[in-house]
């Protein structure tokens, strides 16, 4: 996806998520190779499909507040370039203002 085309600019982040399928089932580590206000991509060789929901869970330095969101995933990198990492990028599709609040000013610190 074009940078052109993202609502909020990305940053170049390694975070932890913590992640579960729609229903809830199951639970998933996930590392971020870059991080916005607007989504994530997510390094994974456990690749949902594009338009899948998750769960996922951020816990917010220095560990005092957890966000918990709504993802779908936008697109799937099945099968990289030798520079590249296996992933998805995923749209926060549920995120409160408050929340959002909070992960801009963390991306700013």
């Amino acid at each position: 996806m074009a940078s052109n085309q993202r609502r909020y600019e990305r940053k170049a982040l390694q975070v932890e998520f913590r992640g579960r399928d729609a229903q809830g089932a199951g639970v998933l580590h996930f590392t971020s190779a870059d991080l916005s206000a607007g989504g994530t991509f997510l390094t994974s060789e456990v690749l949902l499909e594009q338009g899948e929901l998750l769960s996922l869970e951020l816990e917010l330095p220095p560990a005092t507040r957890t966000l918990k969101l709504q993802a779908r995933v936008a697109w799937v990198r099945r099968f990289p370039a030798a520079t590249e990492a296996a992933g998805m990028g995923v749209e926060f599709v549920s995120l409160g203002e408050d929340e959002r609040g909070a992960l801009v000013r963390y991306l700013e610190g």
